[in-house]
């Protein structure tokens, strides 16, 4: 609903394609994983301190970096280009201008990526029904 109130009904469109893509290649993967077990599930749960002690100084560090890269600007922001979106492009929104005027080939590839993994997704889920079928005549 936000997308049509701001008038992006093409981002709205593409956002959906782009997570109903993610979702079902996500479930192919989950589906076709190999159930293991645990080593916590074969020898019993140990908490381990050297791991804790690891897993604490590394998100400490990612932390530590990302709050501290937040506040350099290494390059000069472009944001006063976009701001003129009206006059350059004639949008009255400036993400559409940005993804049809600014940037329509680079929209128009990403587009042809996700209709290619839909493809893949539709193949990869024939070739299984077809599997299962050739395995239930045979039967």
């Amino acid at each position: 609903m936000f997308f049509i109130i701001l008038r992006a009904p093409d981002l709205a469109l593409t956002q959906l394609a782009i997570e109903t893509v993610s979702v079902a290649l996500y479930l192919l993967c989950f589906y076709h994983l190999p159930k293991l077990k645990s080593r916590s599930e074969e020898e019993g749960e140990k908490f381990k301190v050297s791991n804790f002690i690891v897993a604490l100084g590394v998100g400490s560090l990612v932390t530590l970096l990302a709050l501290s890269v937040n506040g350099y600007n290494l390059f000069e922001p472009i944001s006063t280009y976009y701001g003129d979106s009206y006059d350059l492009a004639g949008a009255a929104n400036m993400v559409n201008a940005i993804l049809a005027d600014f940037r329509g080939f680079d929209t128009f590839l990403e587009i042809v990526v996700v209709a290619i993994a839909g493809l893949g997704v539709y193949a990869l889920v024939r070739l299984r029904l077809e599997k299962r079928r050739g395995t239930d005549e045979s039967q």
